[in-house]
């Protein structure tokens, strides 16, 4: 005798729901099936300091939003579903505000008229019905901007340099921003001083680094010279006559650049850099 064991749809959405629940509670990343708002991230570099944002994005779906779906002057967990987190690789200066490394819950009050941003210290909550304001790390105001229409809620990052960014949430026709910055030159000193410093490759792309950067020069020439003790070839010798070129000590470029070439006459794909250089140094001759 068959026995026939049915179950409702309720019961087998109740059950998806519940695994989902338990899967995100274990820290996964793939959901148990669709949602209607998707999970998304995006990343971006600055420097060599990285940004995280780990969000799910909403659709307008013909509602109202602003002052709607999304109500004026509540806190609102900045996406769907899971509160949306940011991380940062190291400290960051938000808006002027120094940021420590870490990844935080991000959440915003939106208003008509100004928007306040949030950066709070519990990143892993469902919305924001347990937001605990007490633990926010950071605080501050910025204004919307209209923007054109974008039917799916997304984070991105613009204007970039290599010590900062416009970090942007953009949906329906709204679009709100604020700067990012990192101290890439703090860091790559740190890093510098902290890596094996018998690498004459790693000191030479910090020398080009800050030769084409126009930063710490002293430093640079410096690295430049320890590399070239280490291993003196065609690619820290160029360096080193550009570094001297860029302090106005065109004599010592030429003479410097005349070695890098002879050094760099044979080796694979050598010509066209070569060529390069030669020209430099033809520049340098007349100054």
């Amino acid at each position: 005798m068959k026995t026939i064991v049915r179950v409702s749809t309720f019961g087998v959405l109740a059950a998806l729901f519940l695994f989902a629940q338990d899967s995100f509670s274990q820290g996964a990343i793939v959901p148990a099936f669709p949602r209607i708002s998707e999970g998304a991230s995006v990343s971006q570099i600055i420097g060599i300091s990285e940004v995280t944002v780990s969000y799910h994005r909403p659709g307008v779906k013909g509602r109202k939003i602003w002052g709607g779906l999304v109500p004026y002057n509540t806190v609102w967990r900045s996406g769907a579903n899971e509160a949306t987190t940011v991380t940062f690789s190291d400290d960051m200066e938000i808006e002027g505000h120094k940021l420590p490394a870490g990844t935080y819950g991000f959440f915003t009050i939106p208003s008509e008229k100004e928007w306040t941003i949030i950066f709070n210290a519990q990143p892993k909550q469902w919305g924001a019905f347990t937001y605990d304001s007490t633990k926010d790390v950071l605080r501050f105001t910025v204004k919307p901007e209209e923007a054109p229409y974008q039917e799916w809620m997304s984070y991105s990052f613009t204007d970039l340099t290599l010590n900062s960014a416009q970090f942007v949430l953009s949906w329906e026709k709204l679009a709100v921003g604020f700067t990012i910055k990192v101290d890439t030159d703090a860091k790559l000193a740190s890093n510098m001083t902290s890596l094996v410093k018998n690498s004459w490759q790693s000191l030479n792309s910090y020398a080009r680094y800050c030769l084409d950067n126009k930063v710490h020069w002293d430093d640079a020439m410096q690295d430049i010279e320890k590399s070239i003790a280490l291993n003196e070839n065609y690619t820290n010798l160029r360096t080193k006559a550009e570094l001297l070129a860029q302090g106005e000590k065109y004599k010592e470029a030429v003479a410097v650049g005349e070695k890098a070439i002879e050094a760099g006459k044979g080796r694979t794909g050598g010509e066209m850099s070569v060529g390069s250089l030669q020209k430099l140094v033809a520049e340098w001759k007349k100054k």
